[in-house]
């Protein structure tokens, strides 16, 4: 049965989206081809071979898989391979988690999304507390100032980091234009717990990760070259000694040496961080989209855009979801990035593909980003 309600993401109807079965699984829209798959194949090893791509990448449409493969070197100095169950951080894209476990308390009447911080975490002065909402919030427009989310190379807790934020005063008025900062997410970690009493990593693993079938995703503090089967994060450093690997606005990086950073101390906060695999990251889009996570209606609420994004026409941001027009076809989905870790979600809905790609090397996702919405939306 399919869901009649009618929600527009980046100006065409959510249809497939809020389907109650997997409709999407039938798009004819844009053909796929095993030729067209293989090529993004060959294309991802000549990436690989050249020294310019390593990690992990999943294609699939409706509940067909085109493509699950691990390409590079998980731990090159062992010569252990990426492959698609290799753990990689996501970064950010779990902010795509805690948008969600923050609707299914709005689906539970416990919360509710123009509710005001001050009802549920103490400490912010009045002109915060009184003012921002969840909406700012899930949105970043609540004019909180940034924090590290480190002390030296030691991962601070939600608490730390919210006896941190609650200190700052505003960087600019809730409401205002989108201003991407984990602060934002970390109030909202601290909010699940008030309100969903328990532990935020424990919240999502009961009601994110299990009902998703994601059992090798974790939320805790972990140094990566420490963790089996997990991938070394490469990160680009200058002459200098210099970090330089963040992409810059085209998607390239400068030069630089390659150096294993998996001796880091790391954690999953509400704002990014956890380990998980290309196969769980789909586990989680397919259980949203079909709807053992949220109902059609919420989900269609997370995943519409509510606020402009800093970036090419049709950037939008939802509650913890991206969007993006792509050759004139909608994008949704979330981005991850951290030393020597980039990845990538990309859900179709016109065309019922989802991609993922997760790597383990500064300046790897962009070129393989690029070639697979491509392949996705020039038919």
């Amino acid at each position: 049965m399919t869901v009649q309600r009618r929600t527009f993401l980046g100006g065409i109807a959510l249809a497939a989206l809020v389907s109650a079965e997997p409709a999407i699984a039938r798009s004819r829209i844009f053909a796929d081809t095993s030729e067209k798959w293989k090529a993004y194949d060959d294309h991802l090893e000549e990436l690989a071979a050249a020294g310019r791509f390593s990690g992990a990448v999943l294609v699939a449409k409706g509940g067909r898989t085109l493509l699950a493969k691990g390409y590079g070197m998980a731990d090159r100095a062992r010569n252990e391979p990426n492959t698609v169950r290799t753990g990689f951080s996501i970064g950010s894209m779990n902010k795509m988690m805690t948008g969600v476990a923050t609707a299914q308390l709005v689906a539970a009447g416990r919360l509710s999304f123009q509710d005001t911080i001050g009802a549920y975490v103490p400490g912010f002065p009045r002109e915060i507390a009184d003012r921002v909402t969840v909406h700012h919030l899930l949105t970043h427009t609540s004019g909180l100032q940034d924090v590290p989310l480190v002390d030296g190379r030691r991962p601070l807790t939600v608490d730390e980091l919210m006896a941190k934020i609650v200190k700052q005063p505003p960087k600019a008025e809730p409401g205002g234009p989108m201003d991407y900062v984990n602060a934002g997410y970390i109030v909202l970690g601290a909010i699940i717990e008030r309100v969903g009493g328990g532990d935020y990593a424990r919240h999502v693993r009961r009601r994110i990760l299990a009902p998703a079938r994601m059992r090798h995703t974790a939320f805790r503090v972990y140094t990566p070259s420490k963790v089996p089967h997990m991938a070394h994060p490469y990160g680009l450093f200058d002459a200098n000694g210099r970090w330089v690997g963040m992409p810059r606005p085209d998607g390239t990086v400068p030069e630089g040496e390659l150096r294993d950073v998996g001796d880091r101390a790391a954690s999953a906060t509400p704002g990014g961080g956890a380990i998980s695999t290309v196969a769980d990251v789909l586990a989680f889009s397919r259980a949203l989209l079909g709807h053992r996570l949220l109902d059609p209606g919420l989900t269609a609420t997370v995943l519409e855009g509510k606020v402009d994004r800093p970036g090419p026409p049709g950037a939008r941001y939802g509650y913890g979801f991206s969007l993006d027009r792509v050759n004139g076809v909608d994008v949704v989905g979330h981005n991850g990035g951290t030393m020597g870790y980039w990845c990538q979600l990309d859900m179709y809905p016109a065309t019922g593909h989802t991609v993922v790609i997760l790597t383990n090397q500064d300046g790897a996702l962009s070129p393989a980003l690029r070639r697979s919405r491509d392949l996705v939306t020039r038919p």
